[in-house]
């Protein structure tokens, strides 16, 4: 017999404190210029100066505006890959930093340190004596590869041996929702088919998208996606509809998920390991091929529970992946739907930056948390990724 599942407990984890993006940016040109220098050898001080003032112009032309990210977490910029010195001679290095390695970190090096930071994000959400396992663990990220993975690296340490482990790695900014549809399977699984029920299913996002930053690139999409993207880390729960009724509390009941490949579209995002970090690329075609697709999209998910949209839209809320402005512009303006069903998305770029695949999970807390969005509301959310990828679901607050 089907059951339903529904997401619930959601907990977000500040591994630094945000940074204002006005500051972040001038840091930022900071240390490329550091980079590149190094990577050049250019030592004259005007000819230092130059590179200097070519990045900060092209930061302050390309750089994402504080009008749309407040703040993001950058945790890379306290780690041991940034040399701090009080006492130096030179204003910006003291104010700033210097770099530990001068033209980047080695990829190695990169994923040392998300292994560390993606460990002590485990730690933090199983607090040890208090917390009890859940039957499975479902780990998605798509800026850290080491294995054995940070989860199991904990579970060992912690002797939970016995919680099963699912790795959903690498979809970038979509990577929510194929990580959803993998827990409603294991819960959904375990009742039709398997002689143990679960009872729940955690979901982890480590996304440490600061490792990534190109300190040696200069073209401008990467001064977009530099100030574009953050840091985050968040858990939540799957259950099954009869387990979660038995407490008090907020939740979204999975109605449906969807999925659809765009035509033609394979090169206009991409996301691969480089030297020395994932690099991404991303066309400016991106937004225009979502909104041309994206009417479509909506109607086939709908569908699946017999739901019109045109006529029910006007009550839906709306969980929008914030890839950046343009993304949700074309979309609101393409489903025709008012700037406030998107204000929660906006609020989350705003306050957070784009997290990748931690990102639509902060946008369900806040609906969870809102009491403004009553029970039996019907929030639609989507995400977009490699391949062009459109996918999303349907919940139900309950």
């Amino acid at each position: 017999m089907a059951v339903p599942v529904v997401l619930s407990d959601f907990e977000i984890v500040d591994v630094t404190a945000p940074v204002a993006q006005d500051e972040l940016k001038p840091i930022q040109a900071h240390f490329m210029t550091l980079a590149q220098c190094a990577a050049q050898g250019i030592t004259d001080a005007s000819e230092r100066q130059r590179v200097a003032q070519t990045l900060q112009d092209r930061m302050a032309r390309y750089g994402t505006s504080s009008e749309y990210i407040a703040r993001r977490q950058v945790s890379v910029l306290t780690s041991c890959f940034v040399k701090h010195d009080p006492q130096n001679d030179n204003e910006a290095i003291r104010r700033i930093g210097d770099l530990r390695n001068p033209t980047g970190e080695t990829l190695d090096a990169r994923m040392n340190l998300f292994e560390e930071v993606a460990c002590g994000v485990f730690e933090r959400v199983y607090p040890g004596g208090n917390a009890a396992p859940p039957d499975d663990i479902v780990h998605v990220s798509c800026s850290g590869y080491v294995s054995p993975s940070p989860v199991q690296t904990f579970l060992s340490r912690r002797g939970w041996l016995n919680v099963g482990v699912t790795h959903s790695y690498h979809m970038g900014c979509y990577g929510a929702f194929p990580a959803i549809r993998t827990a409603a399977g294991l819960v959904g699984s375990s009742y039709v088919s398997l002689p143990r029920r679960k009872r729940r299913v955690d979901l982890v996002h480590t996304e440490f998208l600061s490792l990534h930053f190109d300190l040696l690139g200069d073209e401008p999409d990467n001064f977009v996606t530099s100030t574009l993207f953050a840091d985050g880390f968040i858990k939540y729960s799957a259950s099954p509809l009869p387990e979660f009724a038995k407490r008090r509390a907020s939740g979204l009941k999975i109605l449906a998920i969807d999925e659809h490949i765009l035509p033609d579209s394979l090169p206009e995002m991409t996301l691969r390991p480089g030297p020395l970090q994932f690099d991404m690329s991303l066309s400016k075609r991106v937004p225009f091929m979502i909104r041309d697709s994206i009417a479509d999209f909506v109607r086939s998910i709908c569908g699946h529970v017999g739901l019109d949209f045109e006529r029910e839209k006007a009550a839906m809320i709306f969980a929008i992946h914030p890839g950046g402005p343009a993304i949700l512009n074309q979309i609101r303006g393409r489903l025709g739907i008012e700037e406030s069903a998107v204000a929660m998305s906006r609020k989350v770029l705003y306050e957070h930056g784009n997290m990748a695949s931690a990102t639509a999970p902060h946008i369900w807390k806040l609906i969870l948390e809102s009491p403004e969005i009553p029970a039996g509301s019907k929030i639609l959310s989507m995400a977009f990724g490699p391949g062009l990828t459109v996918i999303g679901a349907l919940f139900e607050k309950v």
